[in-house]
């Protein structure tokens, strides 16, 4: 089953005016980077887990593209790194031939990877100046509505991972246990060349419980049994690779009642949940986690709604040393404000979180709340629902 994703649409209209000739699609394994290139069949699929072409890329790179087109895409390329100087020689020739007025196949590479750690090593090591980045990750509330009506206990078990609606019969929990031993707990790990693997699995553990806390490394690493300086640099790892998301204050120099620490969400909900260790909906959704999980759900609609068409991220949490706090700031493209509470309850914006916004000087244009309840209108706020982020971000910027 093919399910459909708006960042195919982005795909579909991008031309090589103004673009580079390799274009790299980033993202953790299993969220549909391949299956969506695949889907819009202009280019010819390489994949490397095929050993004997691996082999063969590995041992005569020069021969190994001779057997493609110009358009081609290149699976999980990492695994046979010796093409990257072979790529780098063909783009530079092909710029020469440009230059001297000789216009043969334009080259267009794909190239998908899901280790950011290796990706990293390679691609930008050989391909400096001659690759854009793209960024993919799983599937949005406002993507699976495509599918079925919006479910919330759906949405917080199984996330967005495109398997788990494709193939229903699948145990989310299984699911994402193998996910996490795997693509975690093996290939980010190992890649990396991190030997307390039980301390970084704890680490981990303990971040999905924190989700919408103001992050502490010092606590996580008196409880992992690390240093600090190794708390943050595998919290940056995760991130690197599209596991977690620092979510930044917004300060400046004028208020000097904002805090300066960060938040920590991750990418996907249904990670976080399983992390936590809860395999039934009830009772996570009557834990004190709850409003927390919520959090991140609105988040990750916040996060795929600006990847999915390629914009950078400009997200913000504000919060005074008074404790006021309001959980999301988005600057929309347009220099716009959009401000964000969410409740696992209906209550309105207070007048001290009104206050705080007003001191913050921006154009805020609108300030929702998102609950799970669904409310009617607020005098202060606008109610918006989990499944109504992306049409209302899409409104807010007619």
């Amino acid at each position: 089953m093919w399910i459909q994703r708006d960042f195919s649409s982005y795909l579909a209209k991008l031309r090589l005016d103004g673009q580079l000739p390799v274009k790299v699609l980033k993202g953790p394994r299993q969220v549909g980077k391949t299956s969506l290139l695949e889907h819009l069949r202009t280019h010819e699929l390489v994949v490397f887990d095929d050993i004997f072409v691996r082999n063969l890329a590995r041992e005569n790179p020069a021969l190994f593209f001779e057997q493609f087109s110009s358009k081609v895409i290149l699976d999980e390329a990492t695994l046979a790194p010796e093409i990257f100087p072979e790529i780098k020689k063909r783009v530079d020739a092909e710029r020469r031939e440009l230059r001297a007025g000789k216009r043969g196949p334009i080259l267009d590479i794909w190239i998908t990877g899901s280790n950011q750690t290796l990706l990293q090593k390679t691609v930008r090591e050989s391909l400096s100046g001659r690759a854009n980045y793209f960024n993919l990750n799983t599937l949005s509330v406002h993507e699976l509505r495509a599918l079925a009506p919006f479910d919330l206990k759906m949405s917080l078990m199984k996330g967005g991972w495109p398997e788990l609606y494709a193939s229903p019969a699948l145990d989310p929990v299984q699911y994402l246990n193998d996910f996490i031993a795997t693509f975690i707990e093996k290939d980010i790990v190992f890649a990396a060349g991190i030997e307390r693997r039980p301390a970084f699995a704890k680490m981990l553990g303990i971040c999905a419980g924190r989700i919408g806390q103001l992050i502490n490394y010092s606590d996580i690493a008196q409880n992992v049994g690390v240093d600090v300086t190794t708390v943050q640099s595998w919290i940056s790892l995760l991130e690197q690779n599209g596991i977690v998301r620092l979510i930044q204050p917004y300060f400046d120099n004028l208020n000097q009642r904002l805090i300066k620490t960060p938040k920590l969400y991750f990418e996907d909900t249904a990670l976080a949940v399983r992390l936590q260790g809860w395999t039934q909906s009830g009772p996570m959704m009557l834990s004190p986690y709850f409003g927390g999980l919520i959090e991140n759900l609105v988040f990750t609609e916040l996060s795929r709604f600006f990847s999915n068409r390629a914009w950078p991220l400009s997200l913000f949490l504000v919060r005074s040393k008074e404790k006021v706090e309001v959980d999301f700031l988005v600057q929309l493209p347009n220099q716009q404000y959009l401000a964000i509470e969410v409740k696992s309850t209906p209550i309105d914006l207070m007048n001290n979180q009104m206050t705080l916004l007003d001191s913050l000087r921006l154009n805020i244009v609108e300030k929702w709340i998102v609950s799970p309840l669904g409310v009617p209108g607020f005098q202060k706020a606008r109610s918006i629902s989990f499944d109504q982020i992306g049409e209302n971000l899409e409104r807010c910027l007619a």
